[in-house]
């Protein structure tokens, strides 16, 4: 493919217009049992929330709980149906997932509009659905513009081993200021004129809004030594530390030990990329070293698109070792550092990819094995279900217990009975690093 440079960015292969309404892409990343979200949206009609009609109220507090490192919040479609919503500063718009909890409650749709597939040749379809009522617990009742995928390809109920109905983008928010306290699992929304800025040597981080969704530029060292600032997205939608776009920028390149392969399924098919380290990223004065990072290229459409253009992500795996305060008015990012601002970053040691499934969601299954990982040398393959881990039968697990255990040590044995062919099979492996 013809390479060309523009505005000092690393270009591959041609630009593709999009028409207005088609430029709506999303997808969805899963590497080594994380999931990353990017949805790229065109406006459907979203209203941010405000104080304007609560005006005596001086802060709001959203509790969630955390699951596979997603911020997860409680919503209720007119007041009736509890469904569990990822929180995404990453995404701009309200997405419901599963259209069947709309067409029980008789939502009118306004349109239908196509999403352009990960693989950006497939068309799908998403449904505008205009002023449905949804209640955050926490907040009051508000009526807002939501969009409704007609078909729920991503299963992430199954890829997370957690009901997962949807997400609730940034933009929802972009009128306050918001603390996020990951230790006390809390949202606190305040309007501007009472928000008291943190001090004891917390100096505030320039962000800047792009549709909505918060960037900032950190430094970002690779294990070459090239030092380069990059343009990142501050992603709550990520349940992983850190992403960077090869092509965004003609001095990326991947580290010398990487995993390639399928980071995770999208709409219109599989993504492909790669999973590998850097030697440090620096955010507010904070350098974290030997950071975890997924690799994957921008859409072309993408870089040549100023208003979305980015070199990558920080995700959650970053952000929770901070207390975090968004000032979506004035631009401003604070970060107080955690207790666990210099643990480690962690990841799979075995190279499977497990699936929860079954009505409880505790029937384990492969879906991937990793190319020269300890799993695949022990001949574990796709489709195998998994019945014991370490003498216990896997419905004891969640598949977040399954997780952690393949990221103990080092050369720490792991013993397995599978399922395979209606067989059952017996194997052992021990754990090592992957990158």
């Amino acid at each position: 493919m013809p390479e060309a440079k523009i505005n000092n960015r690393h270009i591959a292969g041609p630009w593709k217009a999009w028409p207005s309404i088609a430029r709506d892409l999303s997808r969805v990343y899963f590497c080594s049992m994380v999931i990353c979200f990017l949805f790229l949206f065109s406006k459907a009609g979203a209203q941010p929330f405000t104080f304007t009609n609560i005006p005596e109220t001086r802060k709001i507090e959203i509790p969630f709980t955390s699951v596979h490192n997603f911020i997860i919040i409680e919503v209720r479609m007119f007041a009736l149906i509890p469904m569990k919503f990822i929180f995404d500063t990453g995404a701009e718009h309200t997405i419901l997932f599963k259209r069947q909890y709309a067409d029980i409650m008789g939502v009118p749709y306004e349109r239908r509009i196509p999403i352009v597939g990960a693989d950006l040749s497939e068309e799908l379809f998403a449904l505008v659905a205009r002023q449905v009522t949804l209640q955050v617990e926490g907040m009051p009742i508000i009526d807002k513009d939501i969009l409704v995928l007609e078909k729920d390809l991503f299963k992430l109920d199954e890829i997370t081993g957690s009901q997962i109905d949807g997400i609730i983008g940034g933009e929802f928010f972009r009128n306050t200021v918001m603390h996020i306290n990951y230790r006390r699992q809390k949202i606190t929304l305040y309007p501007k004129e009472s928000f008291e800025a943190p001090t004891k040597g917390i100096e505030p981080v320039p962000i800047h809004l792009k549709n909505s969704k918060p960037y900032t530029f950190a430094n970002v060292k690779l294990q070459d030594g090239t030092q380069l600032e990059l343009e990142l997205l501050l992603d709550t939608g990520a349940g992983i530390p850190l992403l960077l776009h090869n092509n965004s920028n003609q001095n990326l390149g991947l580290p010398d030990k990487y995993i390639a392969g399928k980071l995770g399924v999208g709409l219109g098919g599989l993504i492909k990329g790669y999973l590998g380290r850097i030697r440090s990223v620096q955010l507010a004065g904070i350098e974290f070293n030997q950071v975890v990072t997924n690799f994957q290229d921008l859409p072309d459409e993408v870089i040549f698109d100023d208003s979305r253009f980015r070199n990558g992500i920080i995700g959650n795996q970053i952000l929770s070792r901070f207390d975090v305060w968004l000032d979506y008015v004035e631009e401003k990012l604070y970060l107080k550092p955690g207790r666990n601002v210099r643990k480690k970053f962690k990841m799979d040691r075995s190279g499977l990819v497990i699936f929860a499934t079954g009505q409880n969601l505790n029937v384990y299954v492969v879906q991937d094995v990793i190319e020269g990982s300890p799993a695949a040398e022990a001949d574990i393959r796709h489709g195998d279900i998994i019945k014991r881990i370490q003498g216990l039968p896997a419905r004891f697990y969640t598949l977040n217990g399954i997780i952690r255990k393949l990221q103990k040590r080092e050369g720490k044995r792991i013993r397995m009975h599978l399922i395979r062919n209606k067989e059952l099979i017996r194997k052992t492996f021990r754990l090592r690093d992957l990158i």
